[in-house]
């Protein structure tokens, strides 16, 4: 059976609001486009769909980091004591910055709806279980390696992993807290680039720039090692997900009289 996906419905409803900038539609059509490249995958859809959605999530990222940031900064520079008259600024400053970003921005064509067709169920099972193996060695390599770079290229490929299996409706807790850990060594690594290449708040935060570089590299510390905790129980559940999968799979490929499984999709 033919499915229509709710995701391009999902991003016509906050479309106005993220032309005008809003945080939460920004923050809300990133969001979307991670379950876009989920589902386009299962759909086997081509690469005009794949770009158009690619292209929005590009054009809200420097936004989305933009907010990222700043809420982190403000919260670390409250937390350090910071005095009124710093924060004022501060606000003022991240306001004009965020202003200056959404005029510049280009926002593409809103992306096109798509259907997930016949037979989805089983693909997204068979590409999911296909990704467990991929997902872990990625992950053993992360916590290897202090390279940014493999940490956010794993980051991205379990997001993706992640939304293929809300599809089927089943995600597990221990994929979900490795991305939120994922997530905050994310924030970290956006914050401290501005902290540490942007000249403009050198002048702006002063000696608090030193603190919040500092407090940053312990907040990234702290999530590596949360992830590192957190990965036994993690690869124990991709494997046993992986695992029900493929069993599910083999089990189900035919119905009882010959009727393919995929039809029941």
């Amino acid at each position: 059976m033919t499915k229509r996906s709710p995701t391009a419905a999902r991003l016509e409803e906050v479309w106005p609001a993220l032309k005008a900038g809003d945080p939460g539609a920004v923050h809300a059509a990133r969001k979307l486009t991670r379950r876009a490249q989920a589902e386009l995958r299962v759909a086997g859809a081509g690469g005009k769909v794949r770009r158009a959605w690619r292209d929005l999530r590009r054009a809200a990222a420097p936004l989305r980091d933009h907010d990222v940031a700043g809420s982190h900064l403000r919260a670390a520079l409250v937390g350090l004591g910071a005095p009124p008259p710093l924060l004022d600024r501060f606000d003022a400053e991240w306001s004009a910055r965020r202003a200056g970003l959404l005029a510049g921005t280009e926002w593409p064509q809103r992306p096109p709806s798509y259907d997930l067709k016949g037979g989805w169920k089983g693909r997204a099972r068979k590409l999911a279980a296909g990704d467990v193996d991929d997902l872990i060695r990625e992950g053993e390599a992360a916590l290897a390696s202090e390279d940014t770079a493999v940490w956010h290229e794993w980051r991205k490929n379990l997001k993706r992993y992640r939304y293929t299996l809300d599809l089927l409706g089943d995600v597990p807790t221990p994929l979900t807290d490795v991305l939120d850990a994922l997530g905050r060594l994310q924030d970290t690594e956006v914050t401290t680039t501005l902290l540490r290449d942007d000249p403009a708040l050198v002048g702006l935060l002063g000696e608090f720039r030193d603190q919040l570089l500092v407090r940053e590299a312990a907040a990234g510390k702290a999530a590596r090692a949360w992830v590192r905790t957190l990965f036994p129980a993690f690869a124990g559940a991709l494997r046993a997900a992986g695992g029900k999968d493929k069993a599910g799979e083999k089990e189900g490929r035919v119905r009882p009289g010959g009727e393919p499984a995929s039809a029941q999709a």
